[in-house]
């Protein structure tokens, strides 16, 4: 075990969503995430301990999913068939998250730690989805790119590859 420090600093910013995909751990099958075919999204981190993330249809490879007519606040005419694409292809949560288990992520060949994430959505898109998380990490490239590996029962699992977004300057 080492201290979380150096994982917690590799998390603090902003996460592009690279692809998404759920794998049968049985048969080793691999079939497309259950947001769509080809995610869009982002994650945040932040150093005092809170994430978010939005996963959504993407909108140059999967247009029909994603109807740009609509529009907050939802108009009464809007039909709800559009809103339900909205719901059906988008998730959303955010809250505080906690790291555990970190290692150095030197075997086999890893470029940066690797560990154990707990926490809590306190809000989300999907009811469901509010309540406790849990997944395992993967750094790369000197902290630019991490892989997620989340169960999601019985013999699924999710893989997630994300890349590090570039800070803002606001100084300016």
């Amino acid at each position: 075990m080492v201290s979380p420090k150096k994982a917690l600093e590799c998390f603090a910013g902003a996460w592009g969503l690279l692809n998404a995909t759920l794998v049968n751990t049985t048969t080793g099958g691999l079939l497309p995430d259950s947001h769509n075919s080809y995610p869009s999204g982002m994650s945040l981190f932040t150093l005092n301990g809170y994430s978010a993330l939005i996963v959504t249809a993407n909108d140059a490879t999967e247009p029909e999913k994603r109807p740009k007519e609509l529009s907050l606040p939802a108009s009464p005419s809007d039909p709800d068939s559009r809103w339900a694409l909205v719901g059906k292809y988008s998730i959303a949560g955010g809250g505080p998250f906690y790291l555990s288990n970190i290692t150095s992520g030197s075997r086999n060949d890893r470029e940066g730690p690797a560990g154990t994430v707990t926490g809590t959505f306190l809000a989300a898109t999907l009811p469901s989805r509010i309540g406790p998380f849990m997944f395992t990490f993967q750094f790369y490239e000197d902290c630019k790119v991490w892989n997620l590996r989340q169960s999601v029962g019985g013999d699924m699992l999710r893989v997630a590859w994300y890349y590090k977004l570039p800070d803002i300057d606001n100084d300016d």
